[in-house]
């Protein structure tokens, strides 16, 4: 009897998982969910943007040193470097949340 107590229970159960997946949306998904994945696809595409920015400034600042001192291919290869750097840094100052105040220290009583 209780092994029949026990796949009735179960047979609800997929029961109601049934009708809530055929219902067209997952029951676990409401609208904090929904904000939540927006922040991290909207930080997720941030942090991508500043690193390619970043290696694009830094190559193009390289390349064009390269083609008026002559100095191919270490303007761009120094410069790229720096670049990657640079990105790093904005990624990191965004991650601690120091990418918003001006300077690079926390706010703290005046001195």
């Amino acid at each position: 009897m209780d092994d029949r107590d026990k796949l009735r229970s179960l047979g609800e159960r997929l029961e109601r998982a049934r009708a809530g997946r055929d219902s067209g949306r997952p029951q676990s998904e409401n609208a904090e969910d929904k904000g939540l994945l927006q922040v991290a696809l909207g930080l997720g595409m941030r942090f991508g943007i500043e690193m390619v920015v970043a290696l694009a400034v830094g190559f193009g600042i390289g390349w064009t040193i390269d083609r008026f001192l002559g100095t191919r291919p270490w303007g761009m290869v120094v410069f790229l470097v720096l670049g990657a750097a640079a990105g790093i840094v904005n990624v990191w100052r965004a991650l601690t949340g120091k990418g918003s105040a001006v300077g690079y220290r926390r706010p703290g009583p005046p001195d």
